[in-house]
This record gives structure tokens, sequence and C-alpha cells, in this order.
């Protein structure tokens, strides 16, 4: 159980400076907020979408210029 709750602090810790870094925002609080019981897995697949987008639109744009 300890194990847990070490996780669940650097999990905290490491969002905390994410946040004081800016590397995230409110935004990301919103889509926690979304996500329950019935899809634990929600926020992390909302944020695969969009690194699989952003990755597949930078490639377009390379081709572009």
């Amino acid at each position: 159980m300890d194990g847990l709750v070490q996780l669940q602090k650097n999990l905290v810790d490491y969002t905390a400076s994410l946040f004081h870094e800016g590397f995230l925002d409110e935004q990301f609080n919103q889509l926690q907020q979304l996500q329950d019981e019935s899809n634990p897995d929600f926020v992390v697949e909302v944020v695969t979408l969009f690194f699989e987008d952003a990755e597949r639109l930078l490639n377009e744009l390379s081709k572009t210029l």
C-alpha cells in the first residue's frame, strides 16, 4: 500500500511541476474532471489522440513547406 501512496504523490508532484513549467494549463484540469469510473483511461485516450493528430499535422506542414 505504501508503494501506491508514493506513486500517487509522485503523480501529484509531477503534474504540479508541469503546471509550473507551463506544459499544462486549466484545460488539463477540465479534462480530468470529465474522467469518471466508467472510463478511467479517458484522459490518456484524449492526450494520445492529441499527440497523434499533432504529429500528423506537423508532418503535413513539413511536406507543404
